[in-house]
């Protein structure tokens, strides 16, 4: 099939070009996002808008596949048939955008793939669970890994950034229901993304952020920069205001494009100029091994000249670090 006629599928499996070379499966269970971040790639994906546009939804007002009792049925089919093994929560979305957590669909889920045959479940959220989600997950903590997706300039009031969390719940709230999951048994990682340099790599924000992490006992550490692609230039600069959007794309090589899926225009990026990650990863990693973090760059971020031989571990991820 042709990318641009694609729609959302409920369960697919992992593509070759990402993490772990596609040994999991995503499991998408409704299209959109409330958190409805600007940068957010899948705006601009074309299996999202085309199931958007089947369902009469908008991005930022995400609505269910299907039915609820037959997606959780389908659901409770496929996590049992032992097809899969590890299931990641979610390449387009997020299992606890605010209204089915609040409805309670995200538990009823996660309750149903817990107690599957499934091996490993893979989170990684800007939501904030609550108290049944906290529970559940820390109950079955041989099954979770928790990712807390944060960035290091929301900790700091007056952020050039600040309209990047403008649906999220408070960062504190989040952070403390990651070290809840973390403290119950559960692999915690905070995932700092996305990674803004010169913003988020400053000191007073990495500062900020890294001490309270301490503070919290999260101790594990990914992050991975923000990449730009056309989809997002507009959101983007609505959202931070044109000059501000210059200013951070002042740093990145608009000449080179590549797509992070081949043969799929709308998966084209930029990432930032070499130099410019390069003095950033340095920076940033430096400070983490200085505080004795657990910590891995996204390997999907490459960078040329980087010697990562002088840090006290292998600090480019191979996909199973947050696993």
């Amino acid at each position: 099939m042709n990318y641009m006629q694609e729609k959302i599928q409920l369960f697919s499996p992992g593509s070759l070009g990402t993490c772990w070379y596609g040994k999991y499966h995503y499991l998408e269970p409704w299209a959109g996002c409330a958190h409805a971040c600007p940068y957010c790639y899948a705006r601009s994906r074309a299996a999202v808008n085309n199931t958007l546009a089947g369902l009469g939804a908008t991005f930022d007002r995400p609505a269910p596949l299907m039915e609820e009792r037959r997606l959780l049925e389908e659901i409770a089919r496929e996590a049992s048939s032992g097809r899969i093994s590890i299931l990641k929560l979610c390449r387009y979305t997020d299992i606890f955008s605010p209204g089915f957590v609040e409805n309670g669909l995200a538990l009823k889920i996660l309750d149903i793939l817990s107690s599957s045959k499934i091996n490993r479940i893979i989170i990684t959220s800007k939501g904030l669970p609550d108290r049944k989600l906290i529970d559940l997950i820390s109950a079955r903590k041989e099954k979770f890994s928790y990712n807390a997706a944060a960035r290091p300039s929301a900790a700091l009031k007056g952020s050039p950034l600040a309209a990047f969390d403008a649906h999220l719940k408070p960062l504190d709230d989040r952070l403390r229901a990651a070290a809840e999951l973390c403290a119950a048994g559960v692999q915690t990682t905070i995932h700092l993304d996305p990674f803004v340099a010169g913003i988020d790599d400053s000191g007073e924000a990495l500062g900020a952020m890294l001490g309270r992490l301490k503070e919290l006992g999260l101790n594990r550490v990914m992050f991975s920069y923000l990449l730009f692609s056309g989809g997002i230039m507009a959101p983007m600069a609505e959202a931070i205001g044109k000059p501000a959007l210059d200013r951070i794309l002042a740093d990145y090589d608009l000449s080179g494009t590549h797509k992070v899926l081949p043969g799929q225009e709308d998966t084209a990026s930029q990432s930032l100029k070499n130099d410019v990650i390069k003095a950033s990863v340095e920076k940033t990693a430096a400070e983490l091994d200085r505080l004795g973090f657990d910590f891995v760059l996204c390997s999907l971020k490459s960078v040329r000249g980087l010697d990562v031989r002088k840090y006290k571990r292998n600090m480019i991820c191979d996909g199973k670090f947050y696993a």
